[in-house]
């Protein structure tokens, strides 16, 4: 996996909760000084939402209709908010995205968003203007299923009680937001990416603590493969030094690079996230959602096994894990068996092979306080597997429950070539063209297909009530050998990871590769809003999903500094069955 540069911290947060029936939601958007990490003496301008980090949490139930979240922008810049996996059925205006969906928020000004809980599971906010979810815009998203909906506990334990126990959690869970945090604002990180030429990483998170450590013992800490191509030492903040394989041969000056933030750790004691266990409930749901800018993780809790049963808001088969990778944009779901003395349990979030860092949670039972037993780690502090009993999630085998498949053949396909062009910090996903940053300035697509500032080669044109298959090559221009894993996210309806292979997409459709190279696509299909490259040499995925929804929507890679640098395309999708839009300007 591609190590980057830069982090300052980790730590862990959960949301509080708004509850409603019937929706009417006001969010007051700030922008204040605030010190997620606890840094002494060090604060930046940063968002919030209501006067809160994250943002309050949104339950509601499955077929709620949501009649009015009136977000206020009083901060100095435009604004948006994307419901990320919200399918908009029948309400693509509702969207969220600046320059697509909608004229940006002006600062003083109020926008009101409609739409229908048509889903059940975990989903989140953030914005979608720029790259303001590195300032702090986001918050989460919990739809209950309805009571008559069929879930798979039956298949984690077939006690009538254990199935009761895991329905309860499940309707009340602890929702789990991880996402990573810098002293510098979205603009100032962008503008240092600009200036300097580097490809830029951070991890930080919403409360906790900064950790230091010795660089030898940092680097002793990073996984073996990726070792093999860094091949000197970090920094005391877990970072790599600039290694042509990594960033490519382009211009670059690090004399640009702003003070501290590859190196010079300054550790700090803020809050730690506690989760109060009760052990009578007999079970727990831990809902994770990554609100991560920039930061692949990977997730673990001392001691208590995972069954991840719902991931991107749809049941799966239960898997049994012990950790698992969870990257931007992605929610994965795990019941968890409270049936461990009494103690604090960690939760452990480590860097997923861009940096050598951690944060930490904890789980809290009854009579625990003055215990000082240490619970026993899956993952160390570079989130490498402490044993080899440990068992990590294969994201290929997540078969949906209940069973749910794509159409055999497609109408049409798309192959889309994504990498660096042009330096280290600019990426496309076309091959050709960057998405522009400020989408806000341009005419919303929505209200005009055919608006200016949008070139042919940024745009997918679907009819509606079709197959679409797309295919996602990674490309490494030379003398680049890897770069980080692109977790790419379609708005609007999910869709079927239906293969993946390493090499060149060689075929001119899905039907010619899968007769030729079967072996290159699953059995069962995943059924996702959040695909994720390979992180190393060429590779490619498909997907296929079924056009249904018309409207202007985004397929963008989720890490933000590749989004604001030009990696996202716009689906016109159903353009045959375009909506009315009148009373929706």
């Amino acid at each position: 996996m591609v190590l980057q540069q830069w982090l300052v911290s980790a730590l862990v947060g959960f949301a509080a909760f708004i509850e409603a029936a019937q929706v009417n939601v006001a969010l007051n958007l700030t922008w204040q000084k605030g010190s997620p990490t606890g840094v002494s003496g060090i604060s930046r301008d940063m968002i919030f939402i209501n006067n809160m980090f994250p943002g309050p949490a949104l339950v509601l139930d499955e077929g709620d209709d949501v009649m009015k979240i009136e977000v206020i922008n009083n901060m100095p810049f435009n604004t948006s908010i994307h419901f990320h996996g919200i399918e908009q059925l029948n309400t693509p205006w509702a969207d969220g995205v600046s320059g697509l969906s909608q004229w940006g928020i002006l600062p003083g000004a109020k926008y009101v968003y409609s739409w229908k809980a048509t889903q059940y599971g975990t989903y989140w906010y953030h914005s979608h203007d720029r790259s303001r979810i590195m300032d702090g815009l986001y918050g989460a998203i919990y739809i209950r299923p309805s009571p008559n909906r069929d879930s798979p506990f039956s298949m984690i334990s077939s006690d009538p009680a254990d199935i009761k126990a895991m329905t309860i959690a499940a309707s009340s869970p602890e929702i789990v937001i991880l996402s990573d945090w810098d002293h510098l604002t979205s603009d100032a990180y962008m503008q240092a990416e600009r200036e300097s030429g580097y490809d830029i990483f951070i991890l930080i998170n919403g409360r906790g603590s900064v950790y230091c450590k010795d660089p030898e013992e940092l680097t002793a800490l990073q996984a073996p493969q990726v070792r093999a191509v860094v091949n000197e030492s970090l920094t005391d903040k877990g970072c790599d030094p600039f290694l042509i394989t990594l960033q490519g041969n382009w211009e670059h000056h690090p004399e640009a690079l702003p003070g501290g933030l590859n190196s010079g750790c300054i550790p700090s004691e803020g809050e730690t996230t506690v989760f109060n266990m009760d052990p009578g409930s007999k079970w727990a749901s831990f809902n994770f959602i990554s609100a991560a800018g920039l930061k692949a993780l990977s997730v673990s809790i001392d001691e208590h096994p995972l069954y991840i049963y719902e991931v991107d808001g749809y049941y799966i088969e239960p898997q049994l894990v012990h950790q698992f990778p969870i990257y931007n944009g992605e929610r994965y779901s795990a019941m968890v068996r409270l049936d461990r003395g009494p103690a604090k349990y960690t939760m452990r979030v480590a860097g997923n092979g861009n940096q050598v860092i951690s944060g930490f949670g904890t789980l809290a039972y009854p009579g625990g306080e003055e215990n000082s037993y240490q619970s026993i780690p899956y993952i160390d502090y570079g989130g490498i597997n402490t044993t080899a009993s440990v068992i990590p999630l294969n994201t290929t085998n997540l078969p949906p429950y209940p069973a749910i498949s794509p159409a055999e053949l497609a109408d049409d396909f798309y192959l889309l070539t994504l990498g660096r062009i042009n330096s280290s910090w600019e990426w496309t996903l076309d091959g050709t063209a960057f998405l522009p940053a400020d989408l806000a300035s341009m005419e919303p697509a929505l209200f005009n297909p055919e608006a200016p500032g949008l070139t042919s080669s940024l745009k997918i044109t679907t009819k509606n009530d079709t197959w679409v298959d797309i295919v996602f090559q990674l490309a490494i221009p030379e003398p680049t050998l890897l770069q980080p894993p692109h977790p790419i996210h379609k708005h609007s309806n999910k869709a079927f990871l239906i293969g993946a292979g390493h090499g060149k997409f060689a075929w001119n459709s899905i039907e010619e590769a899968s007769n030729e190279s079967p072996q290159s696509f699953f059995k069962t299909p995943l059924y996702r809003d959040t695909f994720v490259t390979a992180p190393n040499g060429e590779a490619w995925i498909a997907i296929r999903y079924h056009v249904e929804n018309p409207g202007a929507f985004l397929l963008h890679c989720h890490m933000e500094t590749h989004l604001s640098s030009g990696m996202g395309m716009v689906i016109l999708d159903g353009v045959d069955a375009w909506p009315n839009l009148s009373g929706q300007h």
